[in-house]
């Protein structure tokens, strides 16, 4: 579906690819990323033209850094493209925003931006690697996820999708970071991770349902239903009740007892 862009100003775009990607809508991602990184583009072409006063009276008119704005548009384009299983074009995006040092008149901000973006485009790197099954690069993930406590639950993510994808055992990686992933829970819950959070419980159980690990993977699901219902995520509901429905004939008596108690909850 095409949207309809013209004349949405750069920080609208950045809060419009924040929605689109809490809902999935990674085909939506790719236009707006597009359209946001045209604009930046253009405001920072016609900077260059300007002497340093006029270029001051501008920078105002955005809220961030202007690198800021060329990398978060590649960054969530790259996401796009990796979620649609476009990996070559997805790096071509990690490249564009591995190396922003090329831009003019940095100051502090625009210099700790470029660095920013340096370390994401790292570790986008190694989770495009775990993307197509090259687990050796698992061990440099695992050693940036423990240094940037902010990555660990898309991390993990990123990791349980690989495994799910090429068989992977990863019951080590669930243990180092599942106590961590749960203390936080209640900020996850309230915080703009709420996507992330019920996603991880509902990929950890589809994790332990391809290990044949049935009960596990239903415990984890009522659990993802319990937060989509409390939260009103609908993605997460209906992905979690899918699966559920998958596995029904391999629930405890107890666990149906619970799912049927949720059900009931959403019709009263």
């Amino acid at each position: 579906m095409y949207l309809d862009l013209d004349g949405i100003n750069a920080d609208s775009l950045v809060q419009m690819l924040k929605a689109s990607f809490t809902l999935d809508n990674w085909e939506g991602m790719l236009q707006i990323a597009d359209r946001l990184y045209s604009e930046i583009n253009h405001l920072y072409n016609q900077e260059q033209q300007e002497d340093q006063e006029r270029q001051a009276e501008r920078k105002v008119g955005l809220k961030r850094s202007i690198v800021y704005y060329f990398g978060y548009s590649m960054c969530l384009k790259g996401i796009a493209l990796e979620r649609l299983g476009r990996l070559d074009e997805a790096r071509e995006c990690i490249a564009k925003y591995e190396d922003l040092g090329w831009i003019n008149g940095l100051d502090t901000e625009g210099r700790a931006e470029v660095e920013y973006y340096r370390e994401i485009a790292r570790a986008n790197w190694y989770i495009i690697e775990l993307h197509v099954g090259n687990t050796a690069v698992l061990p440099d993930y695992l050693a940036y996820l423990r240094s940037d406590r902010e990555e660990v639950l898309p991390g993990v993510l990123y990791i349980l999708d690989s495994a799910i994808r090429h068989g992977t055992n990863i019951d080590y990686v669930l243990d180092e970071f599942s106590e961590q992933i749960r203390a936080m829970g209640e900020y996850y819950e309230t915080h703009r991770n709420i996507r992330y959070y019920i996603d991880y419980m509902y990929m950890t159980a589809r994790y332990y349902a391809l290990q044949g690990r049935t009960s596990e993977a239903v415990h984890k699901l009522l659990h993802a239903l319990e937060t989509s219902v409390k939260l009103k995520d609908d993605t997460g509901f209906r992905k979690s009740v899918a699966l559920f429905e998958k596995l029904r004939n391999q629930t405890t008596s107890d666990q149906l007892d619970k799912y049927l108690r949720l059900m009931n909850q959403i019709l009263d």
